[in-house]
């Protein structure tokens, strides 16, 4: 797999649109059909998503402007010296996505994890997600000992 640091969450993001995208009667194919390091990567991105939206939301509009205007600050300084300064450029990532989304995508994601002795891995991403409880409803006799210990 190959990271980006150019497209931060690039990969929930085409995930995401891709599920957007597919006809009601075609079904999406599952995350670990991907492979373990897909669902692994993915789970991260979706707990960076989840965590940043759950910022964004507390934010007041004027600490939201605050931002914006740092942003644009930390911009303005690239030039040094008489120099400007040769940065990688970074491309925002905008993800239109529903907290419900997010959770339903980690639940595909989870359900995998579960099943291929990655219990840790379920358990933090359901707490990133604010959504720990739900493990009862996946948790049987062959993974009980492991999420339970």
């Amino acid at each position: 797999m190959t990271y980006s640091d150019m497209q931060p969450r690039g990969t929930l993001r085409y995930r995401l649109l891709s599920a957007s995208l597919v006809p009601a009667s075609s079904p999406l194919s599952e995350p670990g059909s991907w492979g373990h390091e897909y669902v692994r990567h993915l789970a991260a991105k979706l707990g960076e998503e989840y965590s940043s939206q759950m910022e964004d939301e507390g934010d007041t509009p004027e600490e939201a402007t605050e931002k914006e205007e740092k942003e644009k600050v930390a911009d303005g300084e690239k030039e040094k010296d008489g120099k400007e300064k040769k940065e990688k450029s970074v491309v925002k990532v905008v993800i239109d996505a529903l907290n419900k989304e997010l959770q339903a995508l980690g639940m595909q994601c989870v359900v995998f994890l579960l099943g291929h002795n990655a219990e840790p891995d379920a358990v933090d991403l359901l707490e990133e997600l604010e959504i720990v409880d739900w493990i009862v409803e996946l948790v049987d006799e062959n993974t009980y000992a492991r999420v339970c210990a």
